[in-house]
C-alpha cells in the first residue's frame, strides 16, 4: 500500500512540474535578454584614488542581476521563452575617483524574432558615488538607470516599438 501511495505521489509530482513548465513556455515577452558572458570572463578594473586601491568587477553578473526588474516583461534568451524583441547588452562601465563618479554606457544591439539586426542603441549615464567594497551596489544603480533609459529610446523609436 505504501509502495502505491509512493509512486502516485511522484506521478502527480512530475505530471504539474511538467505542465507548469509547458504553461511557462508560451508566454510572449516584450524582450528577450542575451548577456555575453565574456564580460565575466574578462572583468575591468575600478581604480580608486591612489594606485593600490581597486576592484575587479565582472561586469555580467551584476547586469544579469539588474536587467529583469529594470526591463518590464522581459527574460533570458532561453529555449521555450518567446519574444518580441531580442536585445544583445553590452556593459561597460568606468570610474573616475577624482570627480567620485561612475560613468556607464549600454549599447543593445536590437533584433527582431527572425533573428536580423534591427538597430543598434547606445545609452550613456552617469552616477555619483565612492568606490568602496561594495562597489556592486552603485554599479547596480547604474545599470537600471540605463536600462529604463533603455526601455525608453526603445519604446519611443519607430522602428523598434512595441
Amino acid at each position: 500500500m505504501f509502495k502505491i501511495l509512493f509512486a502516485l505521489i511522484i506521478f502527480f509530482t512530475l505530471a504539474t512540474q511538467t505542465i507548469t513548465s509547458e504553461v511557462k513556455a508560451n508566454i510572449n515577452y516584450n524582450y528577450l535578454i542575451y548577456i555575453n558572458e565574456s564580460f565575466d570572463k574578462h572583468p575591468i578594473r575600478l581604480r580608486g584614488t591612489r594606485g593600490y586601491t581597486g576592484y575587479w568587477v565582472q561586469q555580467a553578473s551584476i547586469l544579469k542581476k539588474s536587467a529583469l526588474s529594470g526591463l518590464p516583461n522581459s527574460a533570458w534568451c532561453e529555449k521555450g521563452n518567446y519574444g518580441n524583441l531580442i536585445l544583445s547588452l553590452e556593459p561597460h562601465i568606468f570610474f573616475n575617483p577624482i570627480m567620485t563618479t561612475y560613468y556607464g554606457t549600454l549599447k543593445a544591439k536590437i533584433y527582431n524574432q527572425d533573428g536580423k539586426i534591427i538597430k543598434t542603441i547606445k545609452v550613456e549615464d552617469e552616477l555619483s558615488g565612492i568606490l568602496t567594497v561594495l562597489y556592486e551596489v552603485p554599479i547596480n544603480k547604474l545599470y537600471k538607470k540605463l536600462l529604463l533609459a533603455l526601455d525608453e529610446q526603445i519604446k519611443n523609436d519607430t522602428e523598434t516599438n512595441l
